[in-house]
C-alpha cells in the first residue's frame, strides 16, 4: 500500500478530528442540561471541580506525557522501532509509580480539598466518595496514554475518533440509566470508572495491532529515555500551566471566594468557550506530528512556511467563528439552557477576545513544540499564571464572578503577545507583516460582516424572555446562515489568497477547489 502524503495525512486526521469533536459538542449539547437538571447546582459545581482538580495534579507528572507523540512520530519516520519501545516502557514504569503516590496522596489531601471547597455537610461523604474516584481513575489513566499515543504518534487521528464514537454511545445510555435510577453523583464516577477500563483495553490491542513492533519488557527502560522526556517535557508542562489557570483556576476562585452554587455559571459558559476552542484547535491538530516529521527531515524553510500559512487558514475560520459566539451569546444560553443565565452570556463575552487571540498563537505553539523551542512556550505560560492569578484575586474582590473572566483575558492577551514577539525574534519574520497577513486582514473583512448580524442579535435580544426556545433557535440558525452568507460573499470579492494558497487548498481539499478558487486572486 502507497503511503500517504504528509498533507494528506494531515487532512485526513483533521477530517477525523472535526468529525469527533462534533459528536462530542453534540453529546455536551444535549447532556449537560439534562445532568444540572437531575444533579443540582451545587452537585454539578462539585463534578466540576473534579475536573479542576484533575487538571492540576496532571501537572505533577512534569510533562512527561506531553512528549510522546512528538518521539514516537520522530522515531517512527526514522523507522528507529527500538526508540519507540523505549519511549513507552520508560513511560509506563513511570507513570506506574506516578499513580502510586497520586492515589496515596488523594486520601491524604481529601479532608482539606472538602473544607476548602465549603462543601455542605450533608453532602461530604458523597462528595469525598467522588473525589477519591477521580482522583484513582485519573492517576490509572496516565499509564495507559502511553498506548493511545501511539495512536497519535503514528498519525492514525482516525483510529482515536472512531474509539472515541463507540465508547460514548455506553457512556451516554449509562449516564441516563444512572441519574434516572437516582445513583447520582457516585453513579456517574463508577460509570466513568467503566468507561476508562473498557478504553483502557481497546487502546492496548489497538497499540498492538497498528504497531506490530511494540515490545512491553523492562528492558527498555531507560534511564536517559527519561531523561530526553523530561527535558521536553517539564517546559511544554509549565506553558500548560498557562492554560489550567485560565481554564480552572477561576472556578476554584468562585467556589472559594463566593459560593460553589455560582461555579455552574461560569462551567457553562466554560463549556461554551471549550467547544469552540475545540473546533478551532481541530485545525491544528494534525499539525504537530507533521511539523515533527518535517523537522526530523531537516524541512526548515517548509516548517516557517506551514507555520505561517496555517496560522493565515486559521484566522479565516476562527475570527468569524468566535464573533458569532460573542455576538449571539443571548441565544446560544437561551437555547441550551433557558432562562436565568445571564451570568454565564457575559462571561462568554469577556472570555471570547482573550481565547480568540490565543487560539490565534495555536499553530505557533505546535511549531514551537515541534522544533523544541519550548522555552519561549514555557515563560509564555509563566506570563500568562502570573498575570492571572492576582488580577483575577483583584477583580473577583472588585466585579465578583465577571472579574475572574476578566482577568483571565487579560493574561491571555499578555501571554500570546510574548510567545509572538520572542519567536519571530529568533525567526527574523517581521511582526507587522506576519500580523497582517495572517490577522488583521481577516478581523477587517469578518467585521463587514458582522456589523448587521449585530444590530440584528442586539434588536432580538430584547425579546429573548418572552420568545420560545425554538424560536429562538430558528433566529439563532437564520443569523447565522446570514452571517456565514454576507462573510463568504465578502471574501469573495477581496480574494485573499494568493496562487499558492490556491495550490495547497485546491489539490489537498479538492472539495473546496470550486470555491478555493473563488477565493484567490487570479495568476497575474
Amino acid at each position: 500500500m502507497q503511503e500517504k502524503s504528509l498533507s494528506g495525512k494531515v487532512i485526513i486526521n483533521t477530517v477525523y478530528n472535526a468529525a469527533g469533536r462534533m459528536w462530542a459538542f453534540l453529546i455536551a449539547f444535549i447532556l449537560t442540561p439534562y445532568i444540572i437538571n437531575k444533579l443540582g447546582v451545587e452537585r454539578f459545581g462539585v463534578w466540576a471541580i473534579i475536573g479542576v482538580l484533575t487538571g492540576y495534579i496532571g501537572l505533577l507528572d512534569f510533562g512527561i506525557g506531553s512528549s510522546f507523540v512528538k518521539y514516537i512520530s520522530e522515531f517512527y519516520t526514522r523507522k528507529d522501532y527500538k526508540k519507540i519501545n523505549e519511549i513507552t516502557v520508560t513511560g509506563l514504569i513511570f507513570y506506574f509509580f506516578l499513580a502510586i503516590l497520586l492515589i496515596v496522596g488523594g486520601f491524604l489531601l481529601l479532608n482539606p480539598l472538602l473544607s476548602l471547597f465549603k462543601i455542605p455537610a450533608p453532602m461530604c461523604d458523597e462528595a469525598a466518595f467522588v473525589f477519591l474516584t477521580g482522583i484513582i481513575i485519573f492517576a490509572l489513566s496516565n499509564p495507559f496514554s502511553v498506548f493511545s499515543s501511539i495512536q497519535g504518534g503514528l498519525q492514525r487521528m482516525d483510529i482515536s475518533n472512531k474509539i472515541y464514537f463507540i465508547i460514548s454511545i455506553p457512556n451516554i445510555l449509562g449516564t441516563i440509566y444512572v441519574l434516572e435510577t437516582g445513583y447520582g453523583l457516585p453513579g456517574l464516577m463508577i460509570l466513568s470508572a467503566i468507561i476508562f477500563a473498557i478504553t483502557s483495553i481497546v487502546n492496548v490491542v489497538i497499540a498492538y495491532k497498528i504497531f506490530p513492533d511494540l515490545n512491553i519488557s523492562l528492558s527498555f527502560f531507560k534511564i536517559e529515555t527519561l531523561k530526553k522526556l523530561f527535558n521536553y517535557g517539564y517546559k511544554l508542562q509549565v506553558a500548560r500551566l498557562a492554560t489550567l489557570v485560565a481554564v480552572h483556576i477561576d472556578k476554584l476562585l468562585i467556589g472559594s471566594y463566593i459560593s460553589i452554587g455560582l461555579v455552574v455559571f461560569y462551567q457553562l459558559a466554560g463549556t461554551i468557550i471549550e467547544q469552540a476552542k475545540a473546533v478551532i484547535l481541530l485545525f491544528v491538530s494534525a499539525l504537530l506530528p507533521a511539523f515533527s516529521e518535517l523537522d526530523a527531515k531537516g524541512h526548515k524553510e517548509k516548517l516557517v512556511n506551514l507555520y505561517v500559512r496555517g496560522t493565515k487558514y486559521l484566522s479565516y475560520i476562527a475570527v468569524p467563528f468566535f464573533f458569532l459566539i460573542f455576538v449571539l451569546a443571548p441565544q446560544i444560553m437561551h437555547v441550551w439552557m433557558g432562562d436565568g443565565y445571564e451570568k454565564s452570556v457575559w462571561i462568554i463575552r469577556i472570555l471570547a477576545p482573550g481565547w480568540l487571540y490565543a487560539l490565534l498563537a495555536a499553530v505557533r505553539g505546535t511549531f514551537m513544540q515541534a522544533v523544541n523551542r519550548l522555552d519561549i512556550e514555557m515563560r509564555a505560560g509563566l506570563v500568562a499564571a502570573v498575570v492571572n492569578i492576582p488580577l483575577s484575586l483583584f477583580f473577583i474582590v472588585k466585579f465578583g464572578i465577571l472579574g475572574v473572566a476578566l482577568g483571565t483575558t487579560i493574561a491571555l492577551f499578555f501571554s500570546a503577545t510574548y510567545s509572538l514577539v520572542r519567536l519571530h525574534r529568533v525567526l527574523k519574520i517581521p511582526i507587522r507583516n506576519f500580523l497582517g497577513q495572517t490577522v488583521l486582514w481577516p478581523l477587517l473583512l469578518c467585521s463587514g460582516a458582522g456589523l448587521p448580524v449585530l444590530f440584528i442579535s442586539v434588536f432580538y435580544g430584547s425579546f429573548l424572555p418572552g420568545l420560545s426556545r425554538g424560536l429562538n433557535l430558528a433566529i439563532f440558525l437564520s443569523e447565522i446562515v446570514f452571517f456565514s452568507g454576507l462573510y463568504l460573499v465578502i471574501l469573495c470579492v477581496a480574494k485573499p489568497f494568493d496562487e499558492i494558497d490556491r495550490n495547497i487548498l485546491a489539490e489537498k481539499i479538492p472539495l473546496t477547489k470550486k470555491l478555493v478558487f473563488m477565493l484567490s486572486k487570479k495568476r497575474s
